[in-house]
């Protein structure tokens, strides 16, 4: 287990947590890069491309560049056909995708702890469904936030905010768990603590640049991180209560 410095900010009474999916529960299958490819070349037909619109941009962020130049109905029925081809990619990757080793029994280990469990995905919510269902992981969940579920795509902070609305908790109640920067990011910008594993495609060292809180290998140990964490607020707290 990697574990950066413990920051005091770090929630003294934690009740959930929140997690993304692809590439965090389940291996990263779907292949966002030539989805970026297709829609890229939709918008070059419309000379609307700009030089930073580059294939590292997500679907999400293209569309809010876009939104700034297109009348809204020419930008909906972007956004529809974008979301329309991306959604066939997330269904036919759901019939395939697995289950990283031991995420039930977590799951299950974070329940015995009563916290709350979210989760927050960028895909929409029938390839989400698809893939709990597959692996019966409904009954862990407490509040799912899906593409469809929000105007707002991570690594904004709409989503994060929708599911703590769902759970009704504050931000320093709940830590966000996920593989990417855009996870790191859409937590800072909600005001959680952010827990980076290293089990999507992005390298430790790619994640640490976006200042996670934590980095912890895999999704298995965020138990053993909660358990040491809270010990260590507790004494924190202890401690304080006995300066004079």
């Amino acid at each position: 287990m990697i574990v950066q410095e413990c920051l005091l900010e770090f929630p003294l009474k934690l009740s959930a947590v929140i997690l993304d999916m692809d590439g965090t529960i389940t291996r990263f299958n779907i292949d966002y890069l030539g989805m970026r490819r297709v829609a890229l070349a939709e918008v070059e037909k419309m000379n609307l491309r700009t030089p930073d619109m580059t294939e590292q941009l997500s679907i999400y962020l293209l569309l809010k560049k876009l939104r700034e130049r297109l009348n809204a109905e020419t930008y909906n029925g972007l956004r529809r056909r974008f979301y329309g081809l991306l959604e066939e990619m997330e269904i036919r990757a759901a019939q395939e995708v697995a289950l990283y080793p031991g995420v039930v029994k977590t799951l299950r280990e974070l329940q015995e702890r009563h916290l709350k469990i979210g989760l927050v995905t960028n895909n929409g919510r029938a390839g989400t469904n698809l893939t709990l269902k597959r692996f019966g992981l409904e009954e862990f969940f407490n509040a799912i936030v899906t593409r469809d579920d929000c105007e707002e795509m991570k690594p904004d902070a709409g989503p994060v905010r929708q599911v703590l609305s769902e759970l009704s908790l504050r931000a320093e109640e709940a830590v966000l768990v996920g593989d990417g920067v855009i996870d790191i990011l859409a937590a800072q910008a909600a005001g959680l603590s952010s827990v980076a594993v290293g089990t999507g495609p992005l390298s430790v060292e790619r994640l640490l640049r976006a200042e996670p809180d934590y980095v912890l290998a895999s999704i298995n140990d965020l138990p053993k991180l909660i358990d040491l964490l809270g010990s260590q607020c507790s004494q924190m707290a202890a401690n304080t209560k006995e300066l004079p």
